[in-house]
């Protein structure tokens, strides 16, 4: 069951990235029509984006480079925990916004 919860946290993480990396795909279009003289489409700015999407902060503390409080066994579940602490990095330690 834990395997399963980490490969959907890792999944949702990775789907968060996608509408992070979209948003800013059609926030520079916008501006660049605006820049045009075009009426851009209704793009909210990227702090309203990331207001509207934030990670929720329920995660559990952890800093980058942490071993776990039991040591996994074997390489596998080590590697899994290394992602894991990579992704607590990258959605700012905690999760919290």
């Amino acid at each position: 069951m834990e395997r399963y919860l980490q490969h959907l946290v890792c999944q949702q993480a990775a789907n968060h990235r996608g509408q992070v990396q979209t948003h800013e795909c059609l926030n520079q279009l916008s501006l660049s029509l605006k820049s045009q003289g075009f009426a851009p489409f209704a793009c909210p700015t990227p702090d309203q984006f990331r207001a509207e999407v934030a990670w929720p902060g329920d995660w559990p503390e952890a800093q980058a480079g942490e071993a776990p409080a039991e040591a996994p066994g074997d390489v596998e579940e080590a590697r899994m925990d290394e992602k894991m602490t990579d992704l607590l990095g990258f959605l700012g330690g905690s999760g919290a916004t």
